[in-house]
């Protein structure tokens, strides 16, 4: 016992010579509230609490994190955001809870999603007279995208455009 005393010492005083400036302090006040606002945005996604319900949690957290919160929940849903799954959800908690006009990320993502549709019904339709020219065809045949290298390589390339994009148009976030 006396052993771990005298390392608990030697720790508390080596304790005593660090300084926590304030810009550590802000930093993690900062890294709290972001890990709050994760928190509540999945928690609303899934379902567990409504629109409503996150407004009043981002406001429990006090007027000095108020805007802290908003610029971490913009930044959160707009990092969230897919080309090929539902995005109401997120774009709903932007614009009711972040207060943040959503229009010009639903054209953005509207223009790269027909980007993808058309390149995907392309890029079937293409694998479709590979198959046939190797004898394999029929109306049942539905090529698997999710196997083939190109496509993985184009949607990949895509998101990561319309990321980047999404980026500079909400610079401001």
């Amino acid at each position: 016992m006396g052993e771990i005393r005298s390392t608990l010492d030697i720790i508390m005083e080596k304790a005593k010579e660090v300084e926590v400036t304030d810009e550590d302090k802000a930093a993690f006040v900062k890294h709290e509230v972001e890990k709050k606002v994760r928190g509540l945005l999945q928690k609303a996604l899934e379902g567990f609490i409504d629109v409503e319900g996150f407004q009043s949690e981002i406001e429990a957290l006090g007027p000095d994190r108020n805007e802290m919160a908003m610029s971490a929940l913009r930044r959160e849903c707009l990092e969230r955001l897919v080309l090929e799954g539902d995005n109401q959800g997120l774009l709903d908690i932007l614009s009711r809870v972040a207060r943040f006009d959503p229009t010009p990320v639903e054209k953005l993502l509207l223009t790269y999603q027909g980007d993808l549709d058309k390149k995907r019904a392309d890029r079937q339709a293409t694998l479709r007279e590979q198959l046939k020219t190797r004898g394999i065809w029929g109306s049942a045949l539905v090529p698997n995208l999710k196997a083939d290298p190109d496509w993985i390589s184009y949607s990949a390339e895509a998101r990561d455009r319309f990321h980047r994009e999404l980026l500079g148009l909400c610079q401001a976030c």
